[in-house]
């Protein structure tokens, strides 16, 4: 039998228009870059195109506005089930009281917005969170999904105004976390923020803080931090204020003491007329590293807005 010679380029072009089993050809669409905030959940599917009411627009910004709640309270203090320590610790830049611990304990977890700031145990580790509606919980992306073991929380337990043993409001339980892929998939702390859905809508009795995002710098914002720090008393609520010191596209820095556990606190204005009361602008996630003398936040851009707006609205 005798055998002729195909020459190359008409097998590449034979072998070329067979439909391969199981491939499609990449969209130029598809191939780009995942945005880093696109929004993730640990169950299901993120629905981007609901949104919640109270939301306010401006030409350079946009709001959602607080809510004192009803301040009512559980007949009895439930009790507590577990003890963790602070999600993240051992790693860069978790803790950072700088000079001087100014911070004072919150003494009356009850008032507005103290009762709206929540502590937060779940397997991951203890963290700070705040109500930002009925019920849904903002948080730093660590204390919700842990990128080092590529793992959720499988667990979490919210309390909303904890004093110590005392939990004025009860509990509430995680039914689902959410974040970003610039966190899940890279851990990259420029995307290190998120979200917990909970059981009941415990925010209607606490109030809620609320958020906004503005173009340009804001330094010298008058802010205050407040959560549940590891070296203190377990359970028990510690702020300090001071205001930003330098603006930065995706971080906020600031010289407020901070501790392992008060990551993903609020932080907030005491008052902002777009927010109608307390308005939060970061998330605190960092304490200092890299040779920069602040502690630091994400800070809530138009996307980070944004996306605190579709995981409220879930």
């Amino acid at each position: 039998m005798k055998f002729r010679k195909i020459s190359t380029a008409f097998l590449f072009a034979a072998l070329a228009s067979l439909p391969l089993a199981g491939w499609s050809p990449v969209s130029t669409a598809s191939a780009a870059k995942i945005d880093p905030h696109t929004p993730v959940a640990k169950y299901g599917t993120v629905n981007t195109s609901v949104k919640p009411a109270g939301i306010k627009t401006f030409s350079d910004g946009g709001a959602s506005l607080a809510y004192e709640g009803t301040g009512q309270q559980v007949s009895a203090s439930q009790p507590t089930f577990n003890r963790v320590n602070p999600a993240g610790t051992g790693t860069v830049g978790t803790q950072s009281v700088i000079g001087t611990d100014q911070r004072t304990q919150v003494t009356n977890t009850t008032a507005f917005p103290y009762r709206a700031i929540a502590h937060i145990e779940s397997d991951i580790g203890g963290c700070t969170g705040w109500m930002i509606g009925p019920r849904t919980v903002a948080t730093a992306g660590h204390c919700v999904y842990d990128p080092g073991t590529r793992r959720w929380a499988s667990w979490a337990k919210v309390y909303p105004g904890r004093n110590g043993s005392s939990t004025p409001y009860g509990y509430a339980n995680a039914v689902n976390f959410f974040s970003v892929s610039g966190w899940v998939q890279n851990g990259d702390t420029n995307y290190d923020y998120a979200a917990i859905k909970l059981d009941k809508d415990i925010g209607n009795s606490t109030g809620w803080i609320g958020y906004r995002w503005q173009s340009g710098s804001m330094n010298g914002i008058a802010e205050n931090i407040s959560g549940y720090p590891g070296d203190k008393a377990y359970g028990t609520q510690w702020q300090h204020a001071d205001q930003i010191r330098e603006t930065y596209t995706l971080k906020l820095h600031y010289a407020n003491d901070t501790y392992g556990g008060q990551s993903g606190s609020p932080v907030y204005e005491s008052y902002h007329s777009s927010c109608g009361g307390p308005c939060s602008i970061a998330v605190h996630t960092n304490g200092v590293y890299g040779g920069n003398p602040y502690n630091r936040g994400t800070r809530i851009t138009q996307t980070v807005y944004n996306n605190f707006n579709t995981w409220k609205a879930q």
